[in-house]
Formats: structure tokens, C-alpha cells, sequence
């Protein structure tokens, strides 16, 4: 079963739905209007859009995803995860050799 029904009637649109999607398969703005709807064969049933959503929103389908779509998904999912742990580590060494750079000129004043 996949994550494929957003009641737009209850949607606010604020985004931590499509923000949070391993897959990035949330897509927004894709039908012409202002809306948050979701590919159903990238979703890999994760549940993570259902956890975030402030107004309980997101609602399973029974939609089964074809396993060759359902692998692909998952891969993309592994890669987004990669990309944003690297994201995070490169973060951390801008944040620790800035504070040095801080911690360095404030001995010397």
C-alpha cells in the first residue's frame, strides 16, 4: 500500500510533506494549480509525509507499486538520503572551521 491520496479540501500547503519525501516524489504546482500531490510509483510506503503532516492529511491508498518501479524508488530514496547526509557533514565543516577562525582571532584581540 502507498502514500498516493492528499485531501487537497484539508491541504494547506505548507510543504513538510514534500520537504520530508525520500523519493521526492511530492510534487508541487505540478497540475497548474497550487497543490501538493504525489507520484504514486515513487512513493515506497515510508509513512514519513503521513508523520509530518500537521493536519493529518495524507491518507494510504491501495495502490500497489510494480517492484521494478517500487526497486527504482527505493533507490532514489538511498541516493537522497546519501545526498543529505553529505550536505550535513559539508555543513559541519564550514560551521567547525568557522568557529576556529572565530576562536583564533578572538585570542589575538
Amino acid at each position: 500500500m502507498a502514500v498516493v491520496t492528499i485531501d487537497l479540501a484539508d491541504c494547506i500547503n505548507c510543504g513538510w510533506c514534500r520537504r520530508v519525501c525520500p523519493t521526492e516524489t511530492i510534487k508541487y504546482f505540478s497540475t497548474g494549480r497550487r497543490t501538493h500531490v504525489v507520484e504514486p510509483d515513487g512513493c515506497i510506503d515510508c509513512g514519513i509525509c503521513v508523520d509530518v503532516c500537521p493536519l493529518q492529511c495524507i491518507h494510504p491508498d491501495p495502490y500497489v507499486v510494480p517492484a521494478d518501479e517500487l526497486e527504482l524508488a527505493k533507490s532514489k530514496a538511498r541516493s537522497f538520503a546519501a545526498k543529505k547526509r553529505k550536505q550535513k557533514q559539508d555543513r559541519d565543516v564550514v560551521i567547525a572551521r568557522t568557529l576556529a577562525k572565530l576562536a583564533g582571532s578572538a585570542s589575538h584581540a
